[in-house]
């Protein structure tokens, strides 16, 4: 709910557009309207010079519950947002990211699976390091497998 003094900031700034003389009985009256119409002073005052702005003759209380009631069924326009800026990615940031979406993915990982650390030495698979290991559908085409080969698994032992 908006103060006697906020309203009366509200009508000073109308006074200046359309030189109307203010009394009690408007701040009474903007009060009601700033009520129902769940004003806050900084949305009504950028209501009502953007009315202003927009609009020749008197500006009334309506003009500005309107205004408000167009602007919250609308979402903020990005310069309006304030956003926080991110923190820098740094390298430790990035792998903690990356080990988190992969932990909820459950996608294979280096630090959960060592035959990653390795190519495939299977010689129909010759996976990369990195990649999961693969069997042939057709002659130029190949699908991933659930697990990896016995030779890479054998590799990964043996190889630290």
């Amino acid at each position: 709910m908006l103060t006697d003094d906020q309203i009366r900031a509200l009508l000073a700034a109308a006074m200046g557009y359309d030189n109307r003389r203010p009394g009690e009985l408007n701040v009474a009256a903007w009060r009601e309207a700033s009520i129902r119409g769940r004003w806050t002073f900084d949305a009504a005052l950028e209501a009502l010079h953007e009315h202003c702005t927009n609009n020749p003759g008197f500006v009334q209380p309506g003009h500005i519950t309107q205004r408000l009631a167009a602007d919250r069924r609308q979402p903020a326009t990005y310069a309006r947002l304030q956003l926080e800026a991110a923190p820098p990615a740094t390298d430790d940031a990035i792998r903690q990211a990356v080990e988190r979406v992969a932990a909820e993915m459950a996608w294979p990982t280096v630090t959960r699976d060592p035959e990653l650390t390795i190519a495939c030495p299977y010689e129909h698979c010759r996976a990369a390091a990195g990649r999961p290991c693969v069997r042939r559908a057709r002659r130029d085409e190949t699908r991933p497998i659930t697990g990896y080969h016995r030779s890479r698994t054998e590799a990964a032992r043996t190889n630290p």
